[in-house]
């Protein structure tokens, strides 16, 4: 007697998580999670709360609507993603529920599809299942579709669950059909899409899907079968991959892990982007189409790259290590989780073979923390340097920055100024709000640094809101970052000021007397521990000019000045020498400001100039405050936009 192959039992038990869904259209659904089914928006409706009937295995149950993407403006096609999740208010105990599978099949994979048809039987649904083939990819509005060809996708299969017969999971939601009664095919959803539904509502969906396969291997059993069989029954435990078991066990562990970022200093995408990078391949691009809602986001995003050439953890693996590393911080009633996820990622770097490497990672310490911050720039226009280009970033970690928009045209320098505070706004919410004080760092050419940043009033609505009141503004010369010869000194100067307090390192400069460029040049060669100026006038005015182009080249990191002020002018008549660490006479702004910044610290001095700008304005207001007008180069080099592209990592893999 013949025996069903390992497939066709993974169809019937794919059959046996398939719903009727009976909401603005029929059509079908399918449980994810225990009493939560995904379909179509267009079969369920698209407003939360929505109640409607599902049928599973002839029996109805009243579900309702958790989340949906929108609806169309008139009557053409339902826009991308076209996704609802329900949940039945009074589910049935031990339903099934199918495994979801983020990586894109292969062209010409095998494929099936399931839900209902009344073709044979009008006003009467039928089970029926489709089998299919993965064609191309097809853009619609903003998404990337699946091309599902070589069979018929009638009407009654939207909201059904595609079937990758070589992973053995769902990859896909039927969306549409191509041309009815037609062999022609249609389109499939990717499950990713699931990520552009409410946050929190996927972020419950994820999770309560890996705890149930973590506990239930009704699935899994059939599948790892499937692919078993596929091999020609070569054991996948052999390979220097992760298997599907490992993968299964080490998301189930991180389902329980704490859903909030575990880096309380970024928001929830933010901390998901950076952990990616950490796991990644150097220069790898982060993942483009969909957000990171999830830890399990990074770990399927990151196991759908190419395996380290260089033989090391694949990059999945290396990111449960370090959230096992992170959750070692975390309340105690996450430790028995975190524990468990230790463990795991021990056992299964033994088994590839990289235990050493992985007791090194678990091993290392955290890095600094990173202050986040907006960085803006105006740079010349190569063709006609009376132009400039204006373009911001989101700063969070050396591998996630994130551009704001792309850069502007050429424009005059008035534009360009009022172009970047007009950026500025929408960028200071998404990072925290005008309320909340945070880095704005602004690249600039030396004729735009005392364009008056400080002073501006971006906020229509709140008009006694100044930018340098409520941010931690500093400039930072851009004709430094545009020269990688200086980077080395700068580095240098930068670290000899960590940890000592700004107000006994600073020196005053101003380009007079005995401080021509040569002989300031030499000074900086000559002591790398000069690191903060007070510079007696602004950079703009001879002979406080020239010092600041030698400073700049030298690669000093920290310099403060009287916006608009010109060089200062020695009342005793004497002759200012090479730069030392003493009282100048002729500079009561070099005397003020050392008393001002009393014991502050090179990465306290952005907050602690935020502060004398708050302290100008209160009453009664000072004629002459240093806070009025105090203008703080602050810059670190470890803090650089990118100046080419990061290169993408190697995509493909197939699990």
């Amino acid at each position: 007697m013949r025996r069903p192959s390992p497939l066709s039992l993974l169809q019937e038990h794919l059959g046996s998580c398939r719903l009727r869904v009976q909401g603005v259209s029929q059509g079908t659904g399918f449980f994810v999670a225990p009493g939560h089914v995904v379909t179509c928006a267009h079969v369920a409706g698209t407003q939360p709360g929505t109640r409607l009937p599902v049928f599973w295995e002839d029996t109805e149950f009243e579900g309702i609507v958790l989340t949906a993407s929108a609806p169309p403006k008139g009557r053409e096609l339902w826009p991308f993603p076209d996704l609802a999740v329900v949940r039945l208010l009074d589910a049935p105990s031990g339903h099934p529920c199918v495994w979801l599978d983020t990586v894109p099949p292969s062209h010409d994979a095998g494929l099936t599809a399931i839900g209902f048809s009344d073709v044979y039987e009008p006003g009467s649904a039928a089970e029926r299942s489709a089998a299919l083939v993965r064609g191309g990819t097809q853009k619609l509005q903003v998404g990337e579709m699946l091309e599902l060809v070589g069979g018929e996708v009638n009407k009654g299969l939207s909201g059904g669950p595609v079937l990758n017969h070589e992973s053995g999971g769902v990859c896909a939601i039927v969306k549409a059909t191509r041309l009815r009664n037609t062999s022609m095919g249609g389109l499939g959803t990717p499950v990713s899409a699931l990520r552009l539904l409410d946050p929190d509502v996927y972020r419950n969906l994820i999770r309560a899907h890996d705890a149930f396969h973590g506990q239930d291997d009704r699935w899994s059993r059939l599948s790892d079968r499937v692919m078993r069989h596929d091999a020609g029954g070569a054991d996948e435990g052999l390979d220097t991959a992760l298997n599907s078991t490992e993968e299964r066990q080490l998301l189930a562990l991180i389902s329980q892990l704490p859903e909030d970022p575990m880096d309380e200093t970024l928001s929830g995408t933010s901390s998901h982007l950076a952990a990616f990078f950490a796991a990644a391949v150097e220069g790898a691009l982060p993942p483009a189409t969909y957000p990171l809602l999830d830890h399990r986001d990074v770990f399927t995003e990151l196991a759908a790259r190419m395996l380290p050439e260089d033989g090391g953890l694949p990059y999945e693996l290396a990111f449960a290590a370090d959230l096992a590393h992170r959750g070692a911080t975390a309340g105690p009633a996450w430790q028995g989780a975190v524990q468990q996820l230790r463990d795991r990622v021990l056992i299964t770097a033994g088994r590839l073979g990289l235990g050493d490497t992985m007791q090194r990672r678990l091993a290392e310490r955290p890095g600094p923390e990173v202050q986040p911050s907006i960085i803006g720039r105006i740079r010349h226009s190569m063709r006609d340097r009376r132009l400039y280009h204006v373009m911001v970033w989101r700063y969070r970690s050396a591998s996630d920055i994130r551009p704001a928009a792309p850069e502007s045209d050429a424009l005059p320098l008035d534009q360009a100024v009022k172009h970047l505070a007009e950026l500025l706004p929408a960028q200071i919410e998404i990072m925290g709000g005008a309320t909340s004080p945070g880095l704005i760092e602004l690249i600039l050419p030396v004729e735009a640094l005392d364009e008056g940043f400080a002073d501006l009033e971006l906020w229509p609505q709140l008009p006694w809101f100044s930018l340098g009141r409520k941010q931690r503004v500093v400039v930072r010369p851009l004709e430094r970052h545009e020269a990688p010869s200086l980077h080395a000194a700068w580095a240098e100067r930068w670290q000899q000021l960590d940890g000592k307090a700004v107000g006994d390192m600073v020196v005053c400069v101003c380009g007079r007397g005995d401080q021509h460029q040569a002989a300031l040049d030499a000074s900086f060669d000559n002591d790398p521990a000069l690191g903060a100026l007070a510079l007696a006038g602004t950079p703009q005015s001879p002979p406080v000019s020239d010092a600041y182009q030698v400073a700049v080249a030298s690669g000093v990191p920290m310099m403060m000045w009287r916006r608009g002020s010109p060089a200062c002018e020695r009342a005793d008549g004497g002759r200012c020498g090479a730069p030392g660490r003493r009282t100048c006479r002729g500079n009561g702004f070099f005397t003020e400001l050392c008393a001002s910044l009393d014991d502050a610290r090179r990465d306290d001095l952005p907050e602690r100039i935020r502060r004398l700008r708050v302290e100008a304005e209160k009453p009664p207001k000072r004629e002459g405050h240093l806070g009025g007008d105090i203008v703080l180069l602050w810059d670190d080099p470890r803090r650089q936009i990118p100046r080419s592209p990061l290169a993408p990592a190697q995509e493909g893999r197939s699990r």
